[in-house]
């Protein structure tokens, strides 16, 4: 059987020889991707080798390696079915007029510029990788991890002019220029959503917290999680996660409690009105004595009987602990309220709650 002239027959405008060319090809590709990519990661950060001190590199390779795969594909498929020609009795139409041709080559074209950008976007991450694990103090965290996001979305912006520029031909210079009362449109229509942008890069400029901090924005108090484009997730102290616009974060007054050494404690006490004078005063002489001989406490302390109300009679109390931790606070609070309690109840004092008494006079 002669195989040469079997493999000069033609099958729809092309010979099996070009067929099995085409199949070698994709086979040999489809089987030395993996090695093709781990070598190009492996050259390629060569490029990083200094900046992340020659550190890492098992994570470059981990972050690169799919995107070089899928890069060494795309030219695998282009060089296979190069080799081979359309039927001339399709009578396709040219690649530059909308077809069967065109549809491939504007299909080829976008894979090849999402591949280009998952490969800038690993490099981002990368980059971002090292500086979070660098031990330097001055880098700042909350800024790297919002200057990545930052990129990865003009990475993708960019991608997506140039899918309309290469693959459908858009004229962008032109696009822009359209956008006129279109575009003024969009803008006022995404006013919170660039408001809560502006606000991200305040907080990064400004730094009024950064990730870590307890902070207190209205009704909202927690441990700050993460700040992002629009918005900034903060762990409150019951668990729950709150998801807070970055505008509200600045536009409101707000609490660094963690930047703060000491925590106050405000409350009133309530006693009834059978208390006498003097009971009042034994229980603010003897109130101020505790806070005081309290080592985490300071000195600004306030014990006052400060008014006098429809159903009780009222006592300031006010005072400072030496700790920022939240947990330690409520323990030396504890501890102060049952010594209190155990004050009032020394000085045949009574806590008021609001309650009327009638007082009926007897007919003579």
């Amino acid at each position: 059987m002669n195989y040469n002239l079997l493999l000069e027959q033609t099958f729809l405008g092309n010979t099996f020889r070009a067929y099995l060319l085409c199949v070698g090809i994709l086979l040999s590709g489809f089987i030395f991707k993996r090695l093709f990519a781990t070598l190009v990661s492996k050259q390629t950060f060569r490029i990083f080798k200094k900046f992340s001190q020659d550190k890492y590199s098992e994570v470059f390779i981990l972050l690169l390696r799919n995107p070089f795969e899928q890069l060494f594909i795309l030219i695998v498929i282009y060089y296979a079915f190069n080799t081979l020609n359309f039927p001339t009795e399709w009578n396709l139409a040219s690649a530059e007029i909308f077809g069967f041709r065109w549809l491939i080559e504007a299909t080829f074209t976008i894979a090849v510029i999402v591949v280009i950008c998952k490969l800038l976007l690993k490099t981002t991450d990368f980059v971002s990788y090292v500086f979070n694990h660098n031990e330097d103090e001055k880098i700042n965290k909350g800024l790297v991890a919002f200057s990545k996001e930052l990129i990865k979305v003009i990475l993708v912006i960019i991608a997506f002019f140039a899918v309309l520029d290469f693959a459908f031909k858009v004229n962008i210079l032109a696009l822009f220029a359209g956008l006129g009362i279109g575009g003024l449109a969009i803008a006022l229509a995404a006013q919170d959503t660039i408001a809560n942008l502006f606000g991200s890069f305040v907080i990064y400029l400004d730094k009024p917290f950064q990730v870590g901090d307890q902070v207190q924005v209205g009704e909202v108090n927690g441990v700050v999680e993460s700040v992002g484009f629009r918005t900034t997730k903060v762990r409150t102290l019951d668990r729950s996660l709150l998801t807070v616009p970055n505008k509200k974060m600045v536009d409101s007054a707000l609490n660094n409690i963690s930047r703060s050494s000491e925590r106050r404690v405000l409350f009133h006490l309530h006693l009834t009105y059978q208390t006498s004078s003097s009971d009042i005063l034994k229980v603010i002489h003897e109130i101020k004595l505790i806070l005081k001989n309290h080592p985490e406490i300071n000195d600004e302390i306030t014990v006052n009987f400060s008014d006098i109300e429809s159903s009780s009679l009222k006592l300031l109390i006010t005072y400072f602990v030496n700790t920022n931790v939240y947990e330690k606070m409520i323990e030396i609070k504890e501890t102060i309220n049952l010594q209190i309690l155990q004050i009032v109840e020394k000085n045949n004092c009574a806590f008021a709650y609001p309650t009327q008494t009638v007082f009926l006079e007897k007919e003579s």
